[in-house]
């Protein structure tokens, strides 16, 4: 018998079915719906799994909590046995209460190599021992003594939240070769001298200051601490935004002068950049060679006033191989000309605090995530051609004022249609005088109409605050006929338990609520509603 007619098998019908057919027919299934609930129900054999990402990112809201809800209790740890294979665990966007159950069951996890894990509070955690960790990503505020007793970790990612009333200091394991933090140096107030004399193995050392009010950086400063307390550092990468004068230098080419030494230029071979503003000699950022993190802030008016300390004969190099990490932009100061070497295929991320001039559109065309600041100021024209340069763009953050004003108050047709075919998730925020977003704004019924309107064909995702009988907003919000996930702040006298009573009839179309508080939930759904 031929090998053909052996392994010969009778197909389907579905396969005889055009590969249009076939992709129309998948575009109804949602692929976090469809396999999460059957991957944690039907994969019997746990045991076998060494890698677990749970997020919950627009595409999956509320999905950390549904996995605590169809997993086994975390309260058991005799339940949690069987991850107990595990080498990489990572937990995004996570709750405080779903993050502390997760880093009360750590301990059983006795093969984890890899842990990211944010949303952290390490006050009241007990001291943590994990043999095999050898790499962490951190979220957390400035208690990491819970952490001290991993005595394998090599790597650390830490990202400083000030969400921690108590008092505390940082303190790191002495294993640790890499070290990467990003900080907020005028309100974190960190002693570097005695944080980094803790980690004598260190051989790269990355720092991300994410003030704007910082004092100019000192080469001298980094200079002496290297050598007393570093004496194996090969890599030394930061961002240092400054806008106050500091006791040693009145100006930038002073404290360029100490980052030029023997030391830095020839004997460690560590270069650097120096964006200044032209009006203020005190204000500008200095950073390292080539730019080592993915977001670059822009709070000067002139690239054209930048130097830096590379050779002649590197030069040449800045625009092709020193800025290729960069995909997010934070514009606070309006720049006419955007600096020569960002890459128009990396910037998918934009802050804007400011209006952007012509000159930068060409930049964006794969931009994705747009956060519309407090201080982004533009007519309805502006914004209909930075739309227009930006088709993949498909995440909006911005104020109910903001789009109002943008869009003519949703009568201006261009912009409409721009926001109708690419979003794909908005936010409403409520923005005030600060970098990054801040609460959900509150939305009025009328407003409400008018996004429903505009948003009804592509939006999948939303996220607002709004204070309105339910009665009179769930017709409004079955408009939007793609919708999967839905964030509500609560505003006024209601409750999160009289709104869902009050739509009890509906409760069969919801997949999914996730509760944080009596006046915030998610709702997560397929395209009903």
């Amino acid at each position: 018998m031929s090998e053909s007619k052996r392994f010969k098998r009778d197909s389907t019908t579905f396969e005889y079915l055009p590969s249009e057919i076939c992709i129309e027919i998948f575009n109804y299934l949602n692929g976090v719906d469809t396999k999460f609930d059957f991957v944690i129900h039907h994969h019997h054999n746990k045991q076998q799994w060494r890698s677990l990402c749970l997020s919950n990112n627009d595409d999956t809201p509320g999905q950390i909590k549904l996995f605590c809800q169809l997993f086994p209790s975390t309260e058991d740890i005799d339940q949690f046995q069987s991850l107990t294979k595990l080498q990489s665990l990572t937990i995004l966007n996570a709750q405080d209460k779903d993050t502390e159950k997760f880093v009360l069951q750590i301990p059983s996890f006795n093969n984890l190599v890899s842990l990211s894990i944010e949303n952290v509070c390490g006050f009241n955690i007990q001291s943590i021992k994990l043999t095999t960790l050898q790499r962490l990503t951190l979220t957390s505020c400035k208690h990491t003594s819970w952490i001290m007793n991993c005595s394998s970790l090599k790597s650390l990612e830490y990202i400083i939240e000030t969400n921690c009333s108590h008092r505390s200091n940082l303190v790191f394991p002495k294993t640790l070769t890499r070290f990467k933090m990003y900080y907020n140096q005028y309100s974190n107030e960190i002693d570097f001298r005695k944080l980094l004399r803790q980690m004598p193995s260190l051989t790269i050392l990355a720092l991300f200051d994410k003030a704007t009010y910082s004092t100019m950086p000192d080469g001298k400063y980094w200079e002496e601490l290297i050598k007393a307390s570093l004496p194996l550092l090969k890599t030394f990468q930061f961002y240092f935004p400054y806008d106050r004068q500091s006791v040693s230098f009145r100006d930038s080419k002073a404290m360029i002068e100490t980052f030029s030494t023997p030391f830095y230029l020839s004997e460690k071979r560590w270069f650097v950049g120096c964006n200044r503003s032209a009006e203020y000699s005190y204000k500008g950022s200095l950073y390292s060679l080539p730019f080592a993190f993915p977001e670059l802030l822009i709070n000067t008016s002139s690239y054209k006033t930048s130097i830096s300390t590379l050779p002649d004969s590197d030069v040449n190099e800045i625009k092709s191989n020193y800025y290729t990490k960069i995909n997010t932009l934070i514009v606070n100061k309006a720049l006419a000309e955007p600096p020569i070497y960002l890459l128009p295929s990396n910037i998918i991320c934009l802050i804007l605090n400011d209006k952007l001039s012509k000159s930068w559109l060409y930049l964006l065309k794969e931009l994705r995530y747009l956060y519309i600041e407090y201080r982004a100021d533009m007519s309805s024209d502006d914004f209909a051609q930075l739309l227009e340069h930006t088709p993949n763009l498909e995440s909006l953050v911005i104020s109910t004022e903001k789009l109002k004003k943008f869009t003519d108050d949703f009568q201006r047709q261009i912009v409409c249609q721009y926001l109708s075919e690419r979003i794909k998730s908005l936010t409403i925020t409520d923005t005030d005088d600060s970098l990054y977003i801040s609460d959900l704004e509150h939305v009025s019924v009328r407003a409400l109409s008018s996004l429903a309107r505009i948003l009804s064909s592509k939006c999948e995702h939303l996220s607002l605050a709004i204070m309105a009988n339910p009665n009179t907003v769930r017709p409004v919000l079955q408009r939007m006929t793609q919708l999967r996930s839905l964030r509500i702040e609560l505003r006024g006298d209601d409750t999160v338990s009289n709104w869902l009573q009050k739509q009890s009839t509906y409760s069969t179309a919801l997949d999914f609520v996730d509760i944080n508080d009596e006046q915030n939930f998610f709702v997560w759904f397929g395209n009903r509603f």
